[in-house]
């Protein structure tokens, strides 16, 4: 089982507006979050200069990723976010690759699978610089690490924020859907490293906790963030079962 299962309660990763920022930016809000940091964006500066920069960041690691090629669900997920930012409720059927229409509508905003797969395609399309310069928001600490894990396949995501000065993991994650008896677990690999478990998490939702003062020395620049499926007996496991369902390096920010 997860340490903790409630992922919002006295979450403050849930008020933290330069995180709020980067799971706009990744795709991941849905409902009233996703309305909420709409809102900001229109109404707050900084706030829309942090999406922008989590933007820039997510490209940047994107472009490194290499090419991919989008899948029909991928460009279904493009029209979706295109019809956000246009604002439109309805247009005309766009062909997809294989020939089917699809018409766009609003309601596929509150698709979070085509959302995030269409971000993703979009950053692919559009390199963007990587080094910038985070903007200045009172709450966001000096450093942070991050790791975004996707399997657009799939639609399961993970997006990790360490904050290295406060010993705490925060998490977003989404479609890690177990079979009975089995739960997700959460792998940190150091570089050149075994693989050592970081213990259960849930299927979807927030969820955040204190990280241990050796959790904290094995999470650095350059380590890596992984997710299984074990067996749910309440303990931490030696080794992860394999395949491995999502794994993505930690970067600094």
């Amino acid at each position: 089982m997860a340490d903790t299962l409630d992922p919002t309660a006295g979450d403050p990763a849930a008020d933290d507006p330069f995180i709020r920022a980067g799971e706009y930016a990744l795709g991941v809000l849905e409902g009233g979050e996703l309305a909420i940091a709409q809102r900001e964006l229109l109404a707050d500066r900084g706030f829309a200069e942090a999406v922008e920069w989590w933007e820039q960041r997510f490209a940047a690691m994107a472009e490194q990723a290499g090419e991919y090629l989008p899948s029909a669900s991928v460009w279904r997920g493009i029209e979706a976010r295109l019809d956000a930012e246009s604002g439109t409720a309805a247009a005309e059927p766009v062909a997809l690759p294989d020939g089917r229409a699809s018409n766009w509508s609003l309601a596929a905003l509150v698709t979070g699978g085509a959302l995030a797969a269409g971000a993703l395609a979009l950053f692919l399309a559009t390199p963007r610089p990587a080094d910038v310069v985070p903007p200045d928001i009172a709450a966001a600490p000096s450093e942070r690490l991050i790791a975004q894990l996707q399997d657009a396949e799939t639609e399961r995501r993970l997006a990790s924020v360490v904050d290295i000065e406060n010993r705490r993991l925060a998490l977003t994650i989404a479609g890690l859907e177990a079979e009975p008896g089995q739960t997700p677990e959460l792998w940190v690999i150091p570089a050149g490293g075994a693989p050592v478990s970081l213990g259960a998490i849930p299927e979807s939702g927030r969820f955040e906790r204190e990280l241990s003062a050796a959790e904290s020395a094995l999470l650095v620049g350059g380590a890596s963030l992984a997710v299984t499926f074990e067996e749910d007996s309440g303990v931490r496991h030696e080794t992860p079962t394999m395949p491995i369902l999502l794994v993505g390096e930690l970067d600094r920010v």
